[in-house]
């Protein structure tokens, strides 16, 4: 009888151990759950802020031009990082403009302007290590975002998480003709990454059209 009685109170113990075992599995697994996709949310919220600074980053090179090269703004809207010999073009295009289908990195420089700089992506995008390395969104001395190694803060630890691409495309049906109607230009601002919640990358993508009113 006596061994029965302590079989029983063997079985009950490992029964609660299991129980309470199981329970501490579960809020873990509940507790680890809620941290990743508070990371990811706190993440995506960062990577709205870049894609959407970005956009507006277009937007000023355009009014940047319009205020530089007033005098031709029909040339000089789209030009690549205010380059002067725009202003009265013989044709609507020149190989200093921002180009069509082209993608680009972004960043401030130096002299506290806008510029791009045209990268080629791979076919499988951000699934590439060299796409992850050479589009990737550092935090500059002032800890703002920038795409410049020369404004890189080297004493920062935070390793970047971002990347940036900006995809560039007119809507143009006479595209580099005499006719060309080159007034409408569509920006993409594309943001990914990949955090403890998951190993696809996430993104944020925004569109825009930005328009040469002023010519």
């Amino acid at each position: 009888m006596k061994s029965s009685k302590k079989a029983t109170s063997i079985v009950e113990a490992m029964v609660v151990m299991l129980i309470v075992v199981s329970w501490v599995v579960w809020m873990y697994t509940v507790f680890n759950e809620s941290q990743q996709l508070s990371n990811t949310s706190a993440n995506k919220i960062q990577a709205i802020q870049i894609a959407r600074e970005w956009i507006e980053a277009m937007k000023n090179i355009r009014d940047t031009n319009w205020i530089l090269y007033w005098s031709d703004t029909k040339n000089c809207w789209n030009t690549l990082n205010y380059q002067s010999n725009c202003v009265w073009a013989s044709t609507p295009f020149t190989a200093t403009d921002i180009e069509h289908d082209t993608s680009y990195k972004i960043y401030q420089d130096t002299d506290n302007r806008w510029k791009l700089k045209d990268e080629t992506p791979p076919a499988d995008g951000f699934k590439n290590s060299w796409y992850r390395t050479n589009f990737k969104v550092w935090l500059d001395i002032n800890w703002f975002y920038t795409q410049s190694w020369g404004l890189i803060d080297s004493t920062n630890p935070l390793k970047p998480l971002f990347t940036r691409e900006i995809k560039i495309k007119y809507i143009d049906t006479n595209w580099w003709t005499a006719n060309s109607n080159d007034e409408k230009m569509q920006v993409t601002s594309l943001v990914q990454w990949v955090d403890s919640a998951s190993t696809q990358a996430h993104k944020v993508e925004f569109t825009t059209i930005l328009t040469n009113w002023k010519k």
